[in-house]
């Protein structure tokens, strides 16, 4: 059986192998000369932000935003990216940056890399893509010059001289393996989400062992369930040193990784830990509603936890992020002492984190199943945009399709 990452080379298709990997290497793309500058380390959208006042504009963003349909296939662009480079190849994934108007794209770990005002649906960056003509990457390479080619980087009589060569760019083409690559990775994303909810049925479990070994030994710290210290408003702690719980989703993930036929793709501990990331941030999300629509008898409950995550949505979620953050969130949550609050309207009354974290929990696992059932009709979801695919070929070489008519 073929390994997944040989698959997604040969779906790579055709790189330009001689394209050199210099230092001094130029690109522009239509014309524009978008030649490599200091940039962050974060994918950094170039559109201004729209007017998001509207209620249902902030309801329909953070749908799309916490849409794993969404993170597929950002992930499958960064892997097909990835993988172009591997093929010696990094102009396409440039050409790619500049459409989708975001920097430092492959090396960007966090969710919601792709500007969701722009791109609302998981197929909406490969539409767009399609539609765009065909173009041309000009790459302009040292041939010889001053310490290259074997001369001498102090010969002042040397000049530099560049050759310059066109790589052909077809969108059409581009978004096609992109499915291909999309398709791959979602099944390999059954199992994964398999995985996840294995690690976070034993969450809680460990937690309380952790409070009754605590306890046994004598321990500070975890004793009643909470860190002695704090340090400012709704309770927020100190991490421990040792861990809440134990933290075994990556070793889950390994132990079936070493037993598994044929290799993983490129990036799948680093989707792994997304997809972990972004179960837990829509798993708030759904709480905080749930709280919300229970009506008084939640209210307090629903505005501390609404106050909590927006004061760590940055930290936690958004943006370039390190690994294990979503493990991260859940022990902080746990390891918060309860604190009397107050609400908007003036009551009075004690939040429980312990119970909120429990809630999440659980509703972390629905989560995970409902996207493990979205993963396994993904072929299915890729029928309508390859007939698209397969016209727009069809059409460009001249055969009955959609620039010619549509199919008879």
């Amino acid at each position: 059986m073929p390994s997944l990452f040989l698959s997604l080379l040969q779906i790579v298709g055709i790189c330009h192998a001689f394209a050199p990997r210099s230092a001094s290497l130029q690109t522009s793309i239509a014309q524009h000369d978008c030649r490599s500058a200091a940039v962050a380390t974060t994918a950094l959208s170039m559109t201004p932000p729209p007017d998001r006042s509207n209620h249902d504009e902030i309801v329909a963003r953070n749908a799309a935003r916490t849409d794993v349909r969404n993170l597929l296939t950002q992930r499958s662009i960064q892997s097909f990216m990835f993988l172009a480079e591997e093929c010696r190849d990094p102009h396409t994934g440039k050409w790619i940056e500049e459409f989708l108007s975001c920097r430092n794209l492959a090396r960007y770990h966090g969710c919601g890399a792709l500007d969701v005002d722009r791109f609302r649906t998981w197929d909406s960056p490969l539409v767009e893509m399609m539609g765009r003509p065909k173009d041309v990457v000009i790459v302009s390479a040292k041939r010889r010059g001053k310490g290259h080619g074997g001369w001498s980087k102090d010969n002042p009589y040397m000049e530099d001289r560049y050759v310059e060569f066109e790589i052909d760019i077809d969108p059409v083409s581009l978004a096609s393996r992109i499915i291909s690559v999309r398709e791959q990775i979602a099944s390999e994303w059954v199992n994964d989400l398999r995985l996840l909810r294995e690690a976070n049925e034993q969450i809680l479990d460990s937690y309380f062992t952790h409070v009754r070994t605590a306890r046994d030994g004598g321990g500070d710290d975890l004793a009643d369930g909470t860190f002695a210290a704090r340090d400012g408003a709704n309770g927020s702690v100190d991490p421990p040193s040792a861990g809440a719980f134990d933290r075994v989703a990556a070793n889950i993930l390994a132990n079936y990784s070493r037993s598994e036929v044929g290799a993983s793709s490129p990036f799948r501990r680093g989707n792994f830990d997304l997809l972990y990331n972004l179960a837990t941030q829509e798993g708030v999300h759904r709480l905080i509603r749930n709280l919300r629509d229970a009506g008084e008898a939640k209210q307090l409950s629903h505005e501390w936890l609404r106050d909590y995550y927006v004061d760590r949505v940055a930290e936690y979620f958004d943006g370039d992020q390190s690994y294990g953050r979503a493990d991260d969130f859940i022990e902080r949550l746990l390891l918060t002492s309860p604190s009397v609050i107050y609400t908007d309207d003036g009551k009075m009354g004690l939040a429980d984190p312990l119970g909120l974290a429990e809630q999440l929990i659980r509703i972390r696992s629905a989560v995970v199943d409902e996207w493990k059932e979205t993963m396994e009709t993904v072929p299915q979801d890729h029928n309508e945009i390859r007939k698209v695919v397969l016209s727009k070929q069809m059409g460009a070489w001249g055969l009955p399709g959609e620039e010619s008519g549509g199919f008879q």
